[in-house]
C-alpha cells in the first residue's frame, strides 16, 4: 500500500502553492492546532475548492453533501460551539457504536479524539466543504445550554450568558422582595380621593376628609368589621378595646397602616 503524502506534498506538486508559503503556514501553526489547510485558505493562497479536492486525493475519500447525509436524529447529538471549533457535523449514528461526521479536515485526529471523547462514540470521518459544514451548523444544530456556558462558544457567548445570569439574579431578587413586602405590609391601592390598605384578611381605607373605614375579621373575632371611623383617633380609640381579636400580625400590620396614614404634626 502507497504511504499518503503530506497535504503540503501534495500542493506543491499539484503547483497550488509554493514550498515557501507551505513553509511560512508550518511556522503560523507552530505550537497551535490550526490546520494548514484552513491556513492556507485564510492566507488566500489557496480556494476552499481546491482544499477539498487535494483532501479528497489525499485520503482517498469522497466529497460528501451534508444536508443530503444528515439524520434528524443527530441535531442535538454535539452542541453547535464544538462544530463550529472543529468544522464538523453529526451524520448518523451506524452499528457498533460508530457516528458518521462530516468534517472539513478528516485528517484532523486531535478534533476526532476530541469528539470520541465528547460522544462516546467511534467516530467514522466523512470530507464536506467548509462552506457547507458552516452553512449546516447554522441550519441543523440548534443551540443548547452547552453553547453559552462553553469557553468554547467564544467571549460574545460569555458575555450573553454572564448578562443573562445577571438578569435572573436581578428579577429573582425583585420578586422575592416584592413577595417579603406584600407578605408584611400587604397591598396600597391610592385613588384621586382614596388610599386602601390590604392584607391579613383587613382592609383599611382613608379618604381625603380624613375619614377611616374597616373592613375584615380579627383571627380571633366572632364575626367581621364593617365600621367607619370619623379620624384615625377614633380607630385607634376602637383597635385598642378591640386588640384580643386581631392577632400580633394584625396588630403589628395595623399599626403601621395608621402611622403611615396619620398626618405629622408640625
Amino acid at each position: 500500500m502507497t504511504a499518503k503524502r503530506l497535504l503540503g506534498e501534495l500542493l506543491v506538486q499539484q503547483n497550488l502553492v509554493d514550498q515557501e508559503t507551505i513553509d511560512a503556514a508550518l511556522r503560523i501553526q507552530a505550537g497551535g492546532n490550526r490546520r494548514v489547510g484552513a491556513l492556507l485558505v485564510r492566507m488566500g493562497k489557496l480556494s476552499e475548492d481546491q482544499l477539498v479536492e487535494v483532501l479528497a486525493t489525499q485520503l482517498d475519500i469522497k466529497i460528501i453533501d451534508v444536508n443530503e447525509n444528515f439524520s434528524a436524529e443527530m441535531r442535538r447529538k454535539l452542541p453547535r460551539s464544538l462544530c463550529r471549533k472543529y468544522d464538523v457535523i453529526p451524520l448518523r449514528m451506524k452499528s457498533n457504536n460508530i457516528l458518521e461526521v462530516a468534517m472539513s479536515d478528516p485528517s484532523d485526529y486531535q478534533g476526532i479524539d476530541i469528539l470520541e471523547r465528547f460522544t462516546g462514540n467511534v467516530i467514522e470521518p466523512r470530507l464536506a466543504r467548509q462552506s457547507d459544514i458552516a452553512a449546516g451548523t447554522v441550519k441543523l444544530i440548534p443551540y443548547s445550554l452547552s453553547d453559552f456556558f462553553s469557553w468554547d462558544a467564544g467571549v460574545p457567548f460569555t458575555r450573553i450568558a454572564v448578562a443573562m445570569s445577571l438578569v435572573i439574579l436581578v428579577v429573582a431578587g425583585v420578586l422575592s422582595y416584592r413577595y417579603i413586602h406584600n407578605a408584611k405590609f400587604g397591598t396600597v391601592a391610592v385613588s384621586n380621593d382614596l388610599t386602601i390598605y390590604k392584607n391579613h384578611d383587613l382592609t383599611l381605607s382613608f379618604d381625603s376628609k380624613g375619614t377611616v373605614k374597616l373592613l375584615g375579621q380579627g383571627v380571633f373575632a366572632k364575626g367581621a368589621y364593617a365600621v367607619t371611623f370619623k379620624d384615625t383617633d377614633a380607630l385607634n380609640s376602637f383597635l385598642d378595646s378591640k386588640r384580643a381579636d386581631f392577632s400580633e400580625d394584625q396588630l403589628e400590620w395595623l399599626e403601621w397602616v395608621v402611622n403611615k396614614s396619620t398626618p405629622k404634626k408640625e
